[in-house]
C-alpha cells in the first residue's frame, strides 16, 4: 500500500515539474502587438491636446482639428460626437454613423473644383472652362464651428493623425468612420483630373492613401491653422 502511495506521489510531482507557465498572450483583450502599437501611439500623440470644446490642437503643426467628423454633433457634457444619433441623412437608421455625412469632392470628374497649379488644392470656384461645385469645400468652409474658419486637410496633415495608429487616434477623435476621408489635394498625376487623394481610416487599411473618383462620396474632418 505504501509503495502504491509513493508511486502516486511521484507521478503527481512529475506532472507539476513538467508544467510550464504559459506566457500571457493579451492584455485587456489586446494582443502584444496591438498593445505595443497602442503605447507607441499614445507616446506619439502626446503633443495633441483635447480642448474640451469639440476641438483638438496639434501645437507642433500649429493645427486645430474638429473632434467630430462632418455632420456629427459634439456633446460637451460627454466630450464625444454622439449628439446626432439618428445617423446620416442618406441612411437615418444607421446609428453607427452618429450623423456623419458623406460629400463629393466635386460634381465633375475634372479640375473644375481645384487649382491647376501644384499642389492642386480644392477651391470654391472653377479655374477651367468647365463649371463645378464642391460639397466637400462647402462642408468645411461653411462650418463656422466656434466662429472660426475651417478647411479640408491636406494629405500631410492627415498623416499626422494616422501615424500613431488607430487606437491612439480614437482617443481624441471618437466615432471616426471606418472608411475613406477626403483630403484637399487632387491627384496631380491624373491629367484629366478625375481623382483626388483620400486617406483610409478603415482598420484593415488604416492610413493608406487612395486615389478616389471625385464624384464619389466620402467623409471629411475639418481643420484650421492655429492657435
Amino acid at each position: 500500500m505504501k509503495k502504491i502511495q509513493y508511486c502516486f506521489a511521484l507521478l503527481v510531482l512529475s506532472f507539476f515539474m513538467n508544467c510550464e507557465m504559459k506566457p500571457v498572450d493579451d492584455i485587456y483583450g489586446l494582443s502584444p502587438e496591438e498593445t505595443s502599437q497602442l503605447i507607441a501611439g499614445i507616446l506619439a500623440n502626446q503633443g495633441l491636446r483635447d480642448n474640451g470644446n469639440g476641438t483638438v490642437t496639434d501645437p507642433v503643426a500649429n493645427l486645430v482639428w474638429q473632434k467630430c467628423t462632418h455632420g456629427q454633433v459634439y456633446r460637451p457634457g460627454n466630450n464625444d460626437c454622439l449628439g446626432a444619433p439618428q445617423g446620416s441623412i442618406l441612411n437615418p437608421n444607421d446609428v453607427a454613423r452618429a450623423g456623419a455625412a458623406q460629400v463629393a469632392y466635386c460634381d465633375s470628374k475634372t479640375h473644375a473644383c481645384n487649382s491647376i497649379a501644384f499642389p492642386q488644392v480644392l477651391q470654391g470656384f472653377s479655374s477651367i472652362s468647365v463649371a463645378g461645385s464642391s460639397e466637400l469645400y462647402g462642408a468645411c468652409q461653411n462650418s463656422n464651428y466656434l466662429g472660426a474658419s475651417w478647411r479640408v486637410p491636406t494629405v500631410a496633415e492627415y498623416q499626422r493623425l494616422v501615424v500613431p495608429g488607430r487606437a491612439a487616434t480614437l482617443q481624441f477623435f471618437p466615432s471616426t468612420q471606418e472608411e475613406d476621408y477626403w483630403t484637399a489635394w487632387s491627384n496631380n498625376e491624373d491629367i484629366p483630373g478625375e481623382t483626388a487623394h483620400a486617406i483610409s481610416f478603415d482598420r484593415q487599411s488604416y492610413g493608406v492613401q487612395r486615389n478616389v473618383v471625385k464624384t464619389q462620396r466620402n467623409y471629411v474632418r475639418c481643420v484650421r491653422t492655429g492657435p
